[in-house]
This record gives C-alpha cells, sequence and structure tokens, in this order.
C-alpha cells in the first residue's frame, strides 16, 4: 500500500462495528433500567421537562435530515474508501439520538426517548448500508 491512501474496511468490519454500537446502546439501556428500578430511586428531573423536550425533537430533526443528506452523498460515492468514512459519520450521528435517550432515561426513569434514539440508530443502518445498493 502506497503511504498516505487508505484502504477501505471490509463488510464484516464494518459489520462488527454496527454490531458493536448496537450492542453498546443495548447495555446502556439494561444499566439504566436496571439503575432505575432499584429500591429507593428518585428520578433526578420531572419528566416531561420541556426543556428537554424541545431539545430531543431538535435532535431528532438534525439527525434525521443529515442522514439522509449522507445517504445521497455515500449513494453517489462510487470510492468504497471514501464511502466507508461517510457511513461511519452516519452510524455515530445515528447513536446520538439514543445517547441522548440513555441520559434522559437515567435522569427521569422515563424510557421513551431511549427507545426511540435505538430507532434513530436502526435508521441509520437502514439508510447506510454495509453494501451500495445499484
Amino acid at each position: 500500500m502506497v503511504p498516505g491512501q487508505s484502504r477501505s474496511a471490509s463488510p464484516a468490519t464494518l459489520g462488527v462495528v454496527r454490531l458493536a454500537m448496537l450492542g453498546g446502546m443495548l447495555a446502556f439501556g439494561a444499566v439504566a433500567w436496571y439503575l432505575t428500578h432499584q429500591p429507593g430511586w428518585q428520578p433526578s428531573l420531572p419528566t416531561g421537562v420541556d426543556g428537554f423536550f424541545y431539545a430531543s425533537l431538535g435532535i431528532w430533526a438534525v439527525v434525521a435530515a443529515v442522514l439522509l443528506l449522507l445517504r445521497a452523498r455515500v449513494r453517489r460515492e462510487a470510492d468504497p474508501r471514501r464511502r466507508t468514512p461517510l457511513m461511519l459519520v452516519g452510524w455515530a450521528l445515528g447513536e446520538m439520538p439514543a445517547i441522548w435517550g440513555g441520559i434522559y432515561y437515567l435522569l427521569t426513569g422515563d424510557p421513551q426517548r431511549y427507545v426511540t434514539g435505538l430507532l434513530f440508530l436502526v435508521m441509520a443502518f437502514l439508510l447506510l448500508p454495509l453494501r451500495a445498493r445499484d
């Protein structure tokens, strides 16, 4: 390989990355569930705090829009070495609402935003698949 030239990650390697991302988020949710179901646990924030609601809406809107733009960019890119980093960025962006929702779950005991965040992660995986579709 020529210095400065990158290789494209194999679909198997990218699949492991996706599994690690999803597994990590599921583990985060399991820990949040466990902690919020302990005797004597009290929420740090009341559920339905308006600032968190509007922040969630903003995160969801931005992530959805950027994922759609990234999907179009990845589909136009013919070079797999340039497509791979775009997919990784998109998947990481799709993970952001799940992280936000997990934090909200830990603070309030309300899992709805966490579950919605997981759906965003799965949406990122579907919009930016391992193999290019022609």
